[in-house]
């Protein structure tokens, strides 16, 4: 269904993150407020890098208590010191360095439950591949500020052992 690339990122990737608690699904919000935060406090236009990080299980943790974050690397050049970025609620971190096993999902992102089941239950065990303990994250490629729903283009990464 998909092809499965290994991507082995060698460092750490410093990233700005908005934290977001709830449905997974609310991560929109929390790439709006980075949006907005851009928009008001960048010196310039710039090149970023949009992630997800997913912290905890949606199987085994109640959606209102999900945690995730919505991250840029590499952190934009604001007009903020790292005590205003804090107050406005976002924060300094870093996605962490490892192998991860990538697909490319290409469409709306309502159909990411079903790409990450896919990588999940039916690649992974029949992979030779363990999970690692680190957290899920996805890239946004293409969209949706580009191009419409069917073209968006988003990267799953799966941390492996």
């Amino acid at each position: 269904m998909y092809q499965v690339e290994i991507i082995h990122y060698q460092q750490p990737l410093p990233v700005l993150m908005k934290p977001q608690q709830g449905p997974y699904s609310g991560i929109a919000a929390a790439f709006a407020a980075l949006r907005a935060l851009l928009q008001q406090h960048a010196a310039a236009p710039q090149t970023v890098r949009a992630f997800g990080q997913y912290l905890d299980d949606p199987a085994t943790v109640a959606p209102q208590a999900l945690r995730a974050a919505a991250c840029l690397t590499p952190p934009p050049a604001l007009s903020l010191t790292a005590a205003e970025v804090e107050e406005l609620g976002f924060v300094y971190g870093e996605l962490a360095a490892g192998r991860y096993a990538s697909i490319v999902h290409a469409g709306p992102y309502q159909g990411l439950a079903a790409a990450w089941n896919w990588l999940l239950q039916e690649w992974l065990p029949g992979s030779g591949e363990q999970f690692g303990q680190r957290p899920l994250l996805d890239e946004a490629l293409i969209g949706p500020h580009d191009v419409a729903p069917e073209a968006w283009r988003t990267r799953l990464l799966l941390p492996l052992a």
